[in-house]
């Protein structure tokens, strides 16, 4: 039972009883007023000694009567004791281990005078919620994406002309004191229970060990927060890291942990690339694996490769990488007869990996990723409960953003600014899942040829499925601009969605109105 219901009992309790103490006292006080000398009554008395004869008759007769309203009141006490009782089992059955639940902050000094409003509330506003399971949807658009934070910098998706895709969380001050309290009672949390005892007997968390979080609201009921640490801010920690995250919830209303939980960063993760041709880009996907996947020694890549053109050179690229690194956690699945297809590339990878219930990220060929994408993949897909669909920031075209300037190196492109790129919301590409949870949808079309639309059907399956999906953007992920083919005789929703993806990735509306304007300019002075 929660440390702030135990309270509140108890101060029920001690209530009961002094209510009873003064009403007995209340009674037998016109018998012995010589005892309290200095009470109401006999004060002025400066005898000091109950009433005798008839007066002493009418007295004993207004006592039974108020003996007898004190049985009536001692009943009615007991009543209230019986109805907050039934009112914290009640609270006690929602479906959240409340044993786990450390504290609901208060603000200080503030006194709820209607218990029964508060428990009702509480429950409602968390049956309600969506934070303990996931629920069908309408539809794939009705999800609510998260929010992402790090220490310094708030990704989000709502860019409007006061807002940016990447912003300070300084300069926001209701964010930063949002943000900052959901901190702290992240930290008061893991401290205050068993989960540092994963550590080491000793360990204490600290904001140091903080990697990043997440937040959505839900309009009507409150708000969601998760956040993820890593123990790395004392020479005390053992060999073997753990993630460890934190679930809290606002209720419009003081913010209520709800639990903590830790994620083994031993847990490997499976990439699976669809490929056809793209020695290039392949080769800058090498590097970026080399760079960042390796070192964290707990991956593994397959390559689902279509054709025969240029497949010689992809394996050797393989090789000199294993020759280099001494990598050996890869394999190249050859569909030489094959027509291409995203989706049956993704559906054959899944199918070859031969552990038990491998944790996949279907990932393509221009995406550059950082480190701490593998740590974001771990930590919010768990198996039978929640697949990751992270939202890739990606970049213009470069002869657009730097018109006037030297283009700069691939990496230094990843940078989240309105001008150089747009979050690729409408893209569902990316996705980590447990192959379980694959299988329990039943997978992609495979009757879809080409590039596009499957992912946007695997992503609908979930959505309206139990399983919750976690969408947020991150700022891990970069979707490298490349000239993109739309087939005509593809069909018509596959072909149009290419299109629209064009369009959108070219550039941004500033950057192609200039453009415009430009070579209308241009045109015009041809023709005077």
């Amino acid at each position: 039972m929660p440390s702030n219901y135990k309270r509140l009992l108890r101060g029920i309790y001690i209530a009961f009883f002094v209510t009873l103490f003064l009403m007995i006292l209340n009674v037998f006080l016109p018998y012995y007023g010589h005892i309290f000398p200095y009470s109401k009554k006999y004060y002025n008395d400066p005898v000091g000694m109950p009433p005798r004869g008839a007066n002493h008759h009418l007295q004993r007769e207004s006592n039974d009567r108020m003996i007898d309203s004190l049985r009536h009141q001692i009943e009615d006490l007991r009543k209230v004791l019986e109805t907050k009782t039934n009112q914290l089992e009640a609270v006690k059955k929602i479906n959240v281990d409340f044993e786990n639940v450390r504290s609901i902050v208060l603000p200080d000094n503030e006194m709820f005078a209607d218990g029964d409003r508060i428990f009702h509330y509480l429950k409602d506003q968390m049956e309600r919620s969506k934070i303990l399971k996931g629920s069908p949807l309408r539809s794939e658009y009705n999800v609510n994406e998260y929010t992402m934070f790090d220490r310094h910098y708030v990704y989000q998706l709502d860019t409007g002309l006061g807002t940016k895709p990447q912003d300070v969380i300084l300069r926001r001050g209701d964010l930063s004191k949002e943000l900052n309290e959901v901190c702290d009672e992240a930290l008061r949390s893991l401290n205050g229970g068993p989960e540092r005892f994963k550590v080491s007997p000793t360990y204490r968390f600290t904001s140091e060990d903080f990697l990043h979080g997440m937040f959505r609201t839900e309009r009507d009921i409150g708000t969601q927060y998760e956040l993820v640490y890593k123990p790395e801010s004392s020479s005390n920690v053992p060999n073997k890291s753990q993630l460890f995250r934190v679930t809290l919830f606002r209720p419009f209303a003081p913010v209520t942990h709800i639990s903590s939980s830790s994620t083994d960063t031993s847990e490997t993760i499976y990439f699976i690339v669809p490929l056809q041709g793209r020695e290039d880009t392949f080769r800058i996907f090498l590097d970026y694996f080399k760079d960042f996947c390796i070192p964290d020694g707990n991956v593994y890549l397959t390559v689902v490769y279509f054709g025969n053109e240029a497949l010689s050179e992809i394996i050797q690229l393989l090789d000199e990488l294993s020759s280099k690194t001494g990598f050996k956690h890869y394999q190249v699945i050859t569909m030489k007869n094959e027509e291409f297809s995203r989706g049956k590339a993704l559906q054959f990878g899944a199918s070859s990996l031969n552990v038990d219930d491998p944790l996949m990220f279907f990932c393509d060929v221009d995406i550059g990723f950082t480190k701490e994408f593998l740590h974001q993949c771990r930590a919010h897909t768990i198996a039978g409960k929640s697949v990751f669909y992270p939202i890739v920031f990606s970049l213009f075209n470069p002869s657009l953003v730097y018109k006037h300037n030297e283009i700069p190196t691939l990496r230094d492109r990843q940078v989240i600014k309105s001008n150089n790129g747009l979050w690729r919301d409408f893209g569902f590409g990316m996705s980590c899942q447990h192959l379980s949870d694959f299988k329990k949808i039943g997978g992609f079309d495979l009757t879809i040829k080409g590039w596009g639309t499957e992912d946007t059907l695997l992503f609908r399956k979930y959505t309206q499925s139990n399983t919750m999906v976690i969408r947020s953007p991150v700022n891990s992920l970069f979707h490298h601009w490349h000239t993109k083919h739309c087939d005509k005789t593809w069909a018509t929703e596959q072909y149009e969605s290419c299109l629209r993806s064009r369009a959108r990735t070219e550039g941004s509306q500033l950057s192609l109105g200039l453009e415009y304007f430009q070579l209308k300019a241009e045109l015009e002075s041809k023709h005077t």
